[in-house]
């Protein structure tokens, strides 16, 4: 049996320094590669990638948990299915609206499968290949509902309080004062 350091160096004295070159470039792709979808798998906010029609080619397990989909039930489908105001009807709809946003994002009601609706901030950007050709769109998704109740709280709260202060106003103005003690 040969030793595997000397088999290893037989191995680089047979390579010539572009294939060597092009050997490490292709580990370093694929161990990028590696972390990037590590990094949109462990995402909590949900993500897809999809191809220019709008056909959802690649979703994160956010994604699916979020709007309570399989993987399986949500690749192929094309991603305007998901969103459910009627002015919003392919997926460059949705992306026109993103890209006319000035925060980059933008707020849509979505139903889940079983129909309940909430709402999310989505982002989106394109997906280009090193050519620079538009091969696709990605758009990041998170489920904005409880901020929204919160904000609907507060200003429930804030107009009470209005209501309260401009009662207030009221009675103090009808509230007789003695004009020699104040009382």
């Amino acid at each position: 049996m040969k030793n595997p350091e000397k088999q290893s160096n037989e191995i680089f004295a047979t390579l010539t320094g572009s294939e060597i070159s092009k050997e490490f470039s292709q580990s370093i792709a694929s161990d990028a590669l590696s972390i990037v979808f590590d990094a949109i798998n462990s995402s909590v906010g949900g993500m897809i990638i999809t191809d220019p029609e709008g056909i959802i080619r690649f979703a994160n397990p956010s994604f699916c948990k979020m709007f309570d989909y399989a993987l399986t039930e949500v690749v192929g489908k094309n991603a305007a299915d998901l969103f459910s105001a009627k002015d919003v009807r392919k997926f460059s709809d949705v992306i026109a609206l993103v890209d006319s946003s000035r925060d980059d994002t933008e707020e849509f009601i979505v139903e889940r499968k079983e129909g309940t609706s909430f709402v999310v901030e989505v982002s989106a950007s394109n997906v280009t290949s090193v050519a620079g050709d538009l091969i696709g769109r990605m758009a990041s998704f998170v489920d904005i509902s409880k901020r929204k109740e919160i904000e609907s709280d507060r200003e429930k709260l804030i107009k009470k309080l209005q209501e309260a202060r401009d009662q207030i106003k009221v009675l103090r103005g009808i509230l007789p004062i003695c004009a020699s003690c104040k009382k």
